[in-house]
């Protein structure tokens, strides 16, 4: 096959590929599409030189505010991770359209990066949060047991029902200080409203019907480069057969604030030596 061939059935494939993942990545497009006829560079610069790439646009992601309480603790500092179900991450994100506004739920493995629960309303109370905590619970069963549960301070994570249904399952509460500490969760946010919910939302069925659509594309199409660019379902059928599972360790922010306290230390001293 000619370059010049050979480029325009690159084209051809990465306009369906935008159809459905308008801001996918070009190294994650090259992996999702399984590309065969040319290295991965050449494939960036078609995708940039035919205008295809990402265009850098500013954000809106608003999130919900919690308030965190001195007993609530971050359990997941440093924590290193060697199989699913050990650390969930969720949260509650505005979706804000012109004529209303909803909120949607999220549950995402922080392991395998699978979306465990997704849920959409036109309410931020318990009863939703609850919703997406029991298509979690559906899915992993048992295995869920002893699983951490991570999230921000929000009061809907901290309500009675919520809590007791933590409790049944044996799972434990993890309070993030900070957006920065919850951050696998805020990130999804900005996918889910930034790269896919960009159309109309007629109602709450009508959200939730496009959320499992969601749900089901980035759990068993998109790549994930933190998985070898496997998608999170592949990457957990792939931890069924493998030998040895890779660990990761998650950020510790108890680092960051040592090292802040030493720096403002140092500062201080510094300031009265000269």
């Amino acid at each position: 096959m000619s370059r010049s061939a050979t480029r325009d059935l690159i084209i051809e494939k990465v306009k369906k590929v935008r159809e459905k993942h308008k801001n996918m990545g070009s190294r994650v497009m090259y992996h999702y599409l399984n590309i065969k006829e040319l290295g991965i560079n050449k494939f960036e610069k078609i995708i940039s030189t035919s205008g295809f790439g990402v265009k850098t646009r500013k954000k809106r992601i608003k999130t919900t505010d919690g308030i965190y309480e001195d007993w609530d603790k971050n359990l997941i500092n440093g924590k290193v991770l060697n199989d699913i179900n050990q650390v969930i991450a969720g949260d509650i994100t505005y979706l804000i359209l012109k004529d209303k506004n909803y909120y949607i739920f999220t549950l995402k493995d922080m392991y395998s990066k699978r979306i465990i629960g997704l849920y959409g309303s036109d309410n931020m109370m318990a009863a939703n949060a609850l919703k997406t905590l029991k298509q979690a619970i559906k899915l992993r069963g048992n295995n869920i047991s002893k699983c951490i549960h991570h999230t921000d301070a929000g009061s809907q994570y901290k309500s009675r029902v919520y809590k007791n249904a933590l409790k049944k399952n044996k799972m434990e509460m993890s309070i993030a200080e900070n957006c920065l500490q919850n951050g696998m969760a805020e990130q999804l946010n900005g996918v889910l409203k930034n790269d896919y919910l960009e159309g109309q939302v007629k109602n709450v069925r009508d959200l939730n019907r496009q959320l499992l659509k969601l749900k089901n594309l980035l759990n068993n199409e998109r790549p994930v480069k933190e998985l070898g660019y496997r998608t999170p379902i592949e990457f957990e059928n792939w931890l069924k057969v493998t030998a040895i599972k890779p660990e990761i360790r998650l950020y510790d922010f108890t680092d960051d604030r040592e090292g802040t306290l030493k720096r403002h230390k140092q500062q201080k001293k510094f300031s009265k030596t000269n």
